[in-house]
Protein backbone atom coordinates (compact mmCIF):
# COMPACT_ATOMS: atom_id res chain seq x y z
CA UNK A 1 0.00 0.00 0.00
CA UNK A 2 1.00 3.90 -0.83
CA UNK A 3 1.92 5.71 2.33
CA UNK A 4 -0.08 9.91 1.43
CA UNK A 5 1.12 12.71 2.40
CA UNK A 6 -1.60 15.42 3.33
CA UNK A 7 -1.53 18.97 3.89
CA UNK A 8 -4.58 19.78 5.42
CA UNK A 9 -6.34 23.25 5.59
CA UNK A 10 -6.98 24.69 8.66
CA UNK A 11 -10.04 26.77 9.41
CA UNK A 12 -13.55 25.50 8.07
CA UNK A 13 -11.74 21.95 7.22
CA UNK A 14 -9.69 21.15 11.01
CA UNK A 15 -11.13 23.79 13.11
CA UNK A 16 -14.46 25.85 13.17
CA UNK A 17 -13.81 29.15 12.16
CA UNK A 18 -17.20 30.49 11.67
CA UNK A 19 -18.22 29.38 15.11
CA UNK A 20 -14.78 31.31 16.85
CA UNK A 21 -15.06 33.74 14.71
CA UNK A 22 -18.83 34.42 15.81
CA UNK A 23 -18.01 34.42 19.74
CA UNK A 24 -14.84 36.61 19.42
CA UNK A 25 -16.81 39.35 17.37
CA UNK A 26 -19.85 39.53 19.68
CA UNK A 27 -17.57 39.45 22.31
CA UNK A 28 -15.81 42.60 21.28
CA UNK A 29 -18.69 44.22 19.83
CA UNK A 30 -20.24 43.95 23.64
CA UNK A 31 -17.15 45.16 25.26
CA UNK A 32 -17.31 48.22 22.89
CA UNK A 33 -21.24 48.53 23.05
CA UNK A 34 -21.86 47.94 19.05
CA UNK A 35 -24.09 44.95 19.16
CA UNK A 36 -26.63 47.83 19.33
CA UNK A 37 -26.59 48.24 15.75
CA UNK A 38 -28.44 46.31 13.32
CA UNK A 39 -27.06 43.48 12.08
CA UNK A 40 -23.11 44.57 12.53
CA UNK A 41 -21.78 40.91 13.37
CA UNK A 42 -23.09 39.80 9.72
CA UNK A 43 -21.34 42.93 8.13
CA UNK A 44 -18.38 42.34 9.63
CA UNK A 45 -18.07 38.76 8.98
CA UNK A 46 -18.94 40.14 4.86
CA UNK A 47 -15.87 42.80 5.41
CA UNK A 48 -13.26 40.32 6.87
CA UNK A 49 -14.12 37.52 3.95
CA UNK A 50 -13.24 40.81 1.95
CA UNK A 51 -10.09 41.36 3.30
CA UNK A 52 -9.00 37.93 3.27
CA UNK A 53 -10.35 37.95 -0.18
CA UNK A 54 -7.86 40.95 -1.15
CA UNK A 55 -4.82 39.52 0.99
CA UNK A 56 -5.33 36.17 -1.39
CA UNK A 57 -4.70 37.73 -4.35
CA UNK A 58 -1.87 40.13 -3.16
CA UNK A 59 -4.33 43.17 -3.11
CA UNK A 60 -3.31 44.46 0.68
CA UNK A 61 -1.17 42.96 3.01
CA UNK A 62 -1.61 40.89 6.26
CA UNK A 63 -1.52 43.60 8.43
CA UNK A 64 -3.89 45.70 6.34
CA UNK A 65 -6.34 43.06 7.03
CA UNK A 66 -7.08 43.72 11.10
CA UNK A 67 -7.51 47.60 10.53
CA UNK A 68 -9.45 47.10 6.64
CA UNK A 69 -12.08 45.49 8.00
CA UNK A 70 -13.28 47.59 11.10
CA UNK A 71 -12.61 50.71 9.22
CA UNK A 72 -14.76 49.30 6.24
CA UNK A 73 -17.14 48.62 9.10
CA UNK A 74 -17.27 51.42 10.86
CA UNK A 75 -17.27 53.89 7.74
CA UNK A 76 -20.57 52.09 7.14
CA UNK A 77 -22.20 52.43 10.01
CA UNK A 78 -20.92 55.80 10.68
CA UNK A 79 -19.27 54.60 13.73
CA UNK A 80 -16.30 57.08 15.16
CA UNK A 81 -13.90 57.19 17.70
CA UNK A 82 -12.49 53.40 17.86
CA UNK A 83 -9.03 52.63 17.45
CA UNK A 84 -8.61 50.38 14.81
CA UNK A 85 -5.70 48.48 16.48
CA UNK A 86 -7.26 48.18 19.62
CA UNK A 87 -10.48 46.92 19.13
CA UNK A 88 -8.76 44.38 16.44
CA UNK A 89 -6.17 43.22 19.29
CA UNK A 90 -9.04 42.54 21.62
CA UNK A 91 -10.69 40.80 18.68
CA UNK A 92 -7.84 38.32 18.63
CA UNK A 93 -7.36 37.74 22.06
CA UNK A 94 -10.93 36.07 21.85
CA UNK A 95 -10.27 34.09 18.42
CA UNK A 96 -7.50 32.62 20.01
CA UNK A 97 -9.36 31.05 22.34
CA UNK A 98 -11.71 29.45 19.21
CA UNK A 99 -10.57 25.75 19.37
CA UNK A 100 -14.23 24.50 17.86
CA UNK A 101 -13.12 21.35 16.20
CA UNK A 102 -15.01 20.52 12.38
CA UNK A 103 -17.53 16.90 13.26
CA UNK A 104 -15.38 14.23 12.38
CA UNK A 105 -12.03 15.46 12.00
CA UNK A 106 -10.87 13.93 15.00
CA UNK A 107 -12.04 10.80 14.28
CA UNK A 108 -10.30 10.97 10.98
CA UNK A 109 -6.79 11.81 11.94
CA UNK A 110 -7.50 9.32 14.78
CA UNK A 111 -7.55 6.85 12.00
CA UNK A 112 -4.76 7.98 8.97
CA UNK A 113 -2.39 9.02 11.74
CA UNK A 114 -0.28 6.06 11.63
CA UNK A 115 -0.20 5.57 7.77
CA UNK A 116 -0.33 8.72 6.75
CA UNK A 117 2.21 12.00 6.85
CA UNK A 118 -0.15 15.10 7.58
CA UNK A 119 0.74 18.54 7.84
CA UNK A 120 -1.17 21.84 8.24
CA UNK A 121 -1.47 24.69 5.81
CA UNK A 122 -3.12 27.91 7.18
CA UNK A 123 -3.22 31.27 5.88
CA UNK A 124 -4.40 32.40 9.75
CA UNK A 125 -2.52 34.51 12.21
CA UNK A 126 0.47 32.67 14.06
CA UNK A 127 -0.24 33.07 17.40
CA UNK A 128 -3.80 32.80 16.79
CA UNK A 129 -3.52 28.97 15.05
CA UNK A 130 -0.94 27.81 17.48
CA UNK A 131 -3.25 28.33 20.34
CA UNK A 132 -6.10 27.25 19.11
CA UNK A 133 -4.26 24.15 17.81
CA UNK A 134 -2.76 23.89 21.04
CA UNK A 135 -6.41 23.94 23.39
CA UNK A 136 -8.07 21.56 20.35
CA UNK A 137 -5.00 19.23 21.43
CA UNK A 138 -4.76 19.01 17.37
CA UNK A 139 -1.01 19.33 17.03
CA UNK A 140 0.02 15.96 17.97
CA UNK A 141 -1.52 14.34 14.60
CA UNK A 142 0.37 16.33 12.26
CA UNK A 143 4.37 16.78 11.51
CA UNK A 144 4.32 20.36 11.45
CA UNK A 145 2.07 23.47 10.66
CA UNK A 146 2.55 25.96 7.99
CA UNK A 147 1.29 28.91 8.82
CA UNK A 148 1.34 31.27 5.82
CA UNK A 149 2.56 34.64 8.25
CA UNK A 150 5.59 32.53 9.08
CA UNK A 151 6.43 32.10 5.64
CA UNK A 152 6.21 35.32 3.97
CA UNK A 153 3.75 33.97 1.54
CA UNK A 154 0.25 32.70 1.40
CA UNK A 155 -2.14 30.54 -0.29
CA UNK A 156 -2.56 30.29 -3.07
CA UNK A 157 0.98 31.44 -4.32
CA UNK A 158 3.07 28.79 -5.62
CA UNK A 159 6.12 29.62 -3.51
CA UNK A 160 3.81 28.82 -0.16
CA UNK A 161 5.05 24.94 -1.30
CA UNK A 162 7.78 25.83 -2.80
CA UNK A 163 8.96 26.90 0.73
CA UNK A 164 7.53 23.65 2.20
CA UNK A 165 9.28 21.52 -0.29
CA UNK A 166 12.48 22.86 0.64
CA UNK A 167 11.55 22.24 4.41
CA UNK A 168 10.62 18.85 4.02
CA UNK A 169 13.44 18.02 1.64
CA UNK A 170 11.34 16.81 -0.96
CA UNK A 171 7.62 16.46 -1.91
CA UNK A 172 6.35 12.74 -3.26
CA UNK A 173 4.05 14.77 -5.96
CA UNK A 174 2.24 11.26 -6.68
CA UNK A 175 0.80 10.37 -3.24
CA UNK A 176 0.75 14.14 -1.82
CA UNK A 177 -3.21 15.56 -1.63
CA UNK A 178 -3.97 19.08 -0.79
CA UNK A 179 -7.43 18.83 1.45
CA UNK A 180 -9.32 22.61 2.59
CA UNK A 181 -12.82 24.04 1.83
CA UNK A 182 -11.67 27.38 -0.20
CA UNK A 183 -11.39 27.00 -4.13
CA UNK A 184 -9.56 29.80 -4.34
CA UNK A 185 -7.05 29.05 -1.36
CA UNK A 186 -6.75 25.55 -1.01
CA UNK A 187 -7.75 24.32 -4.38
CA UNK A 188 -5.82 27.00 -6.48
CA UNK A 189 -2.63 26.21 -4.46
CA UNK A 190 -2.70 22.78 -5.62
CA UNK A 191 -3.00 23.38 -9.06
CA UNK A 192 -0.39 26.23 -8.66
CA UNK A 193 1.51 24.08 -7.06
CA UNK A 194 0.66 20.57 -8.95
CA UNK A 195 -0.11 18.83 -6.07
CA UNK A 196 -3.66 16.77 -6.34
CA UNK A 197 -6.37 18.75 -4.28
CA UNK A 198 -9.51 17.51 -2.42
CA UNK A 199 -12.26 19.86 -2.31
CA UNK A 200 -13.65 19.75 1.75
CA UNK A 201 -16.87 20.68 0.32
CA UNK A 202 -19.45 20.00 4.06
CA UNK A 203 -21.39 22.43 3.10
CA UNK A 204 -22.20 21.39 -0.36
CA UNK A 205 -21.60 24.58 -2.29
CA UNK A 206 -22.21 24.71 -5.70
CA UNK A 207 -18.69 25.50 -7.77
CA UNK A 208 -19.31 28.88 -9.68
CA UNK A 209 -15.31 29.27 -10.19
CA UNK A 210 -12.94 28.18 -12.99
CA UNK A 211 -11.15 25.97 -10.72
CA UNK A 212 -11.71 22.16 -10.75
CA UNK A 213 -10.34 20.01 -7.60
CA UNK A 214 -9.21 16.79 -8.45
CA UNK A 215 -12.04 15.10 -5.79
CA UNK A 216 -14.87 16.40 -3.63
CA UNK A 217 -15.73 15.40 -0.36
CA UNK A 218 -18.72 16.82 1.45
CA UNK A 219 -17.67 15.07 4.87
CA UNK A 220 -14.20 13.58 6.76
CA UNK A 221 -16.38 9.89 6.33
CA UNK A 222 -15.95 10.54 3.14
CA UNK A 223 -12.67 11.81 3.06
CA UNK A 224 -11.31 8.40 4.87
CA UNK A 225 -13.58 6.52 2.22
CA UNK A 226 -11.22 8.17 -0.82
CA UNK A 227 -7.66 8.13 0.68
CA UNK A 228 -8.23 4.89 1.81
CA UNK A 229 -9.08 3.72 -1.59
CA UNK A 230 -6.19 5.65 -3.53
CA UNK A 231 -3.80 4.43 -0.32
CA UNK A 232 -4.56 0.67 -1.48
CA UNK A 233 -5.20 1.31 -5.31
Amino acid sequence: MRRLTLFIDADDTLLDFDAAETRAITQTFEDYDLLKYDNIIERYKVNNLKAWKMFEVNEIERDDISTMRFKWLFDEYGIEGIDLHKINDLYWSYLAQGADVIEGAREFLEKVKNDYDLYVITNGTAFIQDSRFKLSDMSKYFKKRYISENLNTRKPEKAFFEYIEKDIGSIDYENSYIVGDSLSSDIQCGINSGIKTIWFNRENKQNTKNIIPNYEVKSFEELYDLVETIRKA
